[in-house]
Formats: C-alpha cells, sequence, structure tokens
C-alpha cells in the first residue's frame, strides 16, 4: 500500500494513525511514488490549488498501476464527493465523518489485500511500534517523523467568510484530556523528545473545564516530554497564562503562529476575523517584551475580493513591523458556498501573483533578518526527513530555525544542542530564506 497527504498538520497525523492501523493489519507501506496494489489519499480543499493537487495525486496512482484499488479520503471527498468519485481508477471514497473506518471499509470491500485475518494481524502489536512517514509538502515523498503531532480536537465554529473548513470539518470537538495524555506518554516511551499539538482551532480547546492552557500545564505536569510545540493558535486566544507557559517554561517551543490574514480593519471586518490590526499588534509587542526569542510566524492572505492598494500595503506594513519573523503567504482562492464566493470586487489573477511576490519577499527577508540573529546562540534541533545526496541533515530548533546539522548528528529523534556558524541565503526567488549552518555545542544531545 502507499500513503500520502495534501494539506495540513491534522492531515498528516490522521494518515500516519491510517497507516499504522493498516501495518497492524499485515499491509505493507511504499511511497506513493511506487507501484501499489493500494494508494489512499488524504485530501485538502483549502485552496483551489490543493483541489488540483489531490486530483494530480489521483491521476499519479493511475498512471502506475491501473488496476490498484484507489481510495480518496478527507475534506476534498466532503467538498466534491461526485467529481472525485468519478475519476478515473477511483474505488473508494470516504469523508471526514467515516475516515477513521477505512481499514475496516477497505477489509469489508477489498478482503483480498489482508492476508490474514483481523484478529490474527492485530495480534500483540501495537501501532507505535510500527514504522512511520510523512508526506512532505513539495514532493509528497515519505520521509521520518522525528517529531510527533497529537490531535487534540476537530472541527472548528469560527466560519471566516473565506473558509470552507468548517464546512468539511464540521463543528468544534474537543477531546478528553485523559486520552491525548495517554497518547503523549506513549510517543515518549517510544523515543519521541518533541510533540505538536494539532487541531483546526488549537486554541478554542475545552473539555471539562480545561482550557488550552490547562492541557498544556497536565501534559508538562504529568509527563516528561522534552518539549511540546502548539500548531496555529488565533491571536485573540493567547491569554495570559499561555503566554507565560510558551515565553518562560524551558519545555514549551519559543514558536507562536498567529495568522493575520490581513492588516487591513476593513477586510478583516468582511473576513469575519474575530481582532482589528491594533489588537494584532498589541499581542505581537506582548509576545516580545515576554521573551524576545519567541519566533513568531503568520499567515497573510494576498488578494482578498476588494481589497485595494490600501490595504495590501496596510499588510505589508505588519509583515516589515520587525515583529513577524517569518510568513505564509497565500493568494485569495475561491471556496463554493463562502460568503466570500459571492462578493464582488474580485482582484485579477496578475494583481493577485504580484502582490503575492511582493509580500513573499518582505517576509523572506524577515526571516533572514531573524535567522541571522540566532547565529552564535545555542539551540536544540531535532533532525527532520531523509539526508540528501550528501549525507547531510537538516532540522528545526524549538524557535524554528532551519539548521544543517554537523556531520554525524542527523536522522533519529535526539534533541542535538548546537550553534549556528553562519547564514546561508537560499538562492531560489521566492524561497522563504535559506538556512544556519551549525557546530555542536558544548552540551550533549538528549538521550
Amino acid at each position: 500500500m502507499a500513503l500520502t497527504t495534501v494539506g495540513c498538520r491534522l492531515n498528516q497525523y490522521e494518515t500516519e494513525k491510517l497507516a499504522n492501523e493498516l501495518i497492524r493489519q499485515g499491509l505493507d507501506r511504499v511511497p506513493y511514488a511506487e507501484e501499489a496494489d493500494l494508494y489512499i489519499l488524504n485530501t485538502c480543499t483549502v485552496t483551489g490549488r490543493a483541489d488540483a493537487d489531490c486530483r494530480n495525486l489521483i491521476s499519479r496512482a493511475y498512471r502506475k498501476n491501473p488496476a490498484a484499488i484507489i481510495a480518496v479520503v478527507g475534506c476534498y471527498v466532503v467538498a466534491d464527493r461526485e467529481r472525485v468519485a468519478e475519476m478515473s481508477g477511483v474505488d473508494l471514497v470516504v469523508g471526514n465523518d467515516d475516515k477513521h473506518k477505512l481499514p475496516e471499509i477497505l477489509r469489508d470491500n477489498f478482503r483480498e489485500l489482508f492476508k490474514t485475518p483481523a484478529e490474527e494481524s492485530a495480534r500483540g502489536v501495537s501501532s507505535v511500534d510500527l514504522p512511520m512517514a510523512r508526506s512532505n509538502g513539495t514532493s509528497f515523498a515519505p520521509a521520518p517523523p522525528n517529531r510527533a503531532m497529537v490531535k487534540i480536537g476537530d472541527g472548528c465554529n469560527q466560519r471566516c467568510s473565506y473558509c470552507i473548513v468548517p464546512s468539511v470539518r464540521g463543528e468544534l470537538v474537543s477531546y478528553e484530556a485523559k486520552g491525548i495524555i495517554a497518547e503523549v506518554e506513549n510517543l515518549i516511551d517510544h523515543g519521541y523528545h518533541e510533540i505538536v499539538l494539532t487541531a483546526v482551532h488549537i486554541g478554542k480547546y475545552k473539555n471539562r473545564k480545561l482550557n488550552l492552557a490547562g492541557l498544556v500545564e497536565k501534559i508538562l505536569d504529568t509527563t516528561t516530554l522534552s518539549r511540546l510545540r502548539l500548531s496555529s493558535l488565533e491571536p485573540n486566544e493567547l491569554d495570559r497564562r499561555l503566554l507565560e507557559l510558551v515565553t518562560d517554561h524551558p519545555r514549551i517551543c519559543r514558536h507562536l503562529h498567529l495568522p493575520l490574514q490581513s492588516g487591513s480593519n476593513r477586510i478583516l471586518k468582511v473576513m469575519y476575523r474575530p481582532y482589528c490590526r491594533s489588537d494584532y499588534m498589541k499581542q505581537l509587542k506582548r509576545i516580545k517584551k515576554a521573551n524576545a526569542e519567541v519566533t513568531i510566524g503568520c499567515d497573510l492572505i494576498v488578494g482578498f475580493p476588494g481589497e485595494s492598494d490600501k490595504d495590501f500595503a496596510a499588510s505589508l506594513a505588519v509583515l516589515d513591523s520587525g515583529l513577524i519573523d517569518y510568513a505564509h503567504v497565500f493568494s485569495y482562492s475561491d471556496r463554493p458556498g463562502t460568503p466570500a464566493s459571492d462578493m464582488g470586487g474580485k482582484i485579477s489573477p496578475q494583481i493577485i501573483k504580484e502582490h503575492n511576490r511582493q509580500a513573499r519577499e518582505i517576509a523572506r527577508r524577515a526571516r533572514l533578518r531573524y535567522m541571522n540573529e540566532s547565529v552564535g546562540t545555542v539551540v536544540g534541533v531535532i533532525s527532520e526527513g531523509r539526508a540528501d545526496r550528501d549525507g547531510n541533515f537538516w532540522g528545526v530548533s524549538d524557535n524554528y530555525l532551519k539548521v544543517k546539522l554537523p556531520a554525524g548528528t542527523g536522522g533519529k529523534r535526539s534533541i542535538v544542542e548546537v550553534r549556528p556558524t553562519r547564514l546561508v541565503k537560499s538562492e531560489t526567488p521566492g524561497h522563504d530564506g535559506g538556512y544556519l549552518e551549525s557546530e555542536l555545542a558544548e552540551s550533549h544531545p538528549a538521550e
């Protein structure tokens, strides 16, 4: 079998859960680019580009092996089931509500895939014991997950005017803390030093009077986890206690990703975003005042319907404020059924493309500035992905720096203490900056 993912960390987490369960039941996993008798694609529909990526990956699997069983699951199925089902080679389409049942559905409908009965193949094997791989965002190729993700909830009730996610993921749900902590402990037992908490709307976590800050404290108090990272968090949901944890606690990653989407109050209002520009800027200043070493990233949408040159300039001003350390810039994409898709004042593709280029260049400069400021410091890095052709490993620090690891130190889940020695800028136009070369610090890697 071959599995791959389009989209967010939540999708990646769910793909690996499916992969592990199917390996548990006796199936072998190969990279998605190779020939397989079963292809599983976990889809995204957040943009038109994501839809196109999904269709291309379905077609790629069909070309690789026309006789293979192709199962398509997830958000794109919910958004456009009929189109997906009609594609050549697609045998099975499963929405988000039934995604977790895919192994059972496959066994019921394609029993020939399974060499042994379910009760025998699963006996005595823990899914976390099994090798895992996740897709990267460019090649969709497997890479070892040295940092694990834990899903703490699903769904979203915010309903921003441009976003289709609530329609395909459903209402907000928060999972029991007991189960989350059990999963964290299991991952620690199997050698993981960093865990990323993920959900559609992580800041709205609420279960039995426990909010996100309370959940974070509970994980830190009851486990030996080396470091905990938070995924994307709405700026208005960073409360005082959570800020204190991120800026002061040694086992919390010094990293916050706070979506901006627009620097214009007028555009924020028609986006249905629950904050204004001044609220956002105040939050950035609070974070940097509490701990200047906390890396702050953001998302920005360019070309939203009705966005004027003045609105766009307001967004660029936030990116260039010195408070943003990196940015993910997205071109506006119409999502059928969202309020924004019915708005007038659509921006031409040519203008959107140029604005995207301008915003990414400012974001690139901010990233280079911040990375250069880290030269000479000591950071803990976990390697990501496989070695390149020269045997080099790159990794990510707790404060989200891309670091080239010293020879002989990469590939494992250990935290390696290194000192960045110089910034190497990328020569690729539009790239987010580059990476930091490093040397081993005096302290030793975590065991």
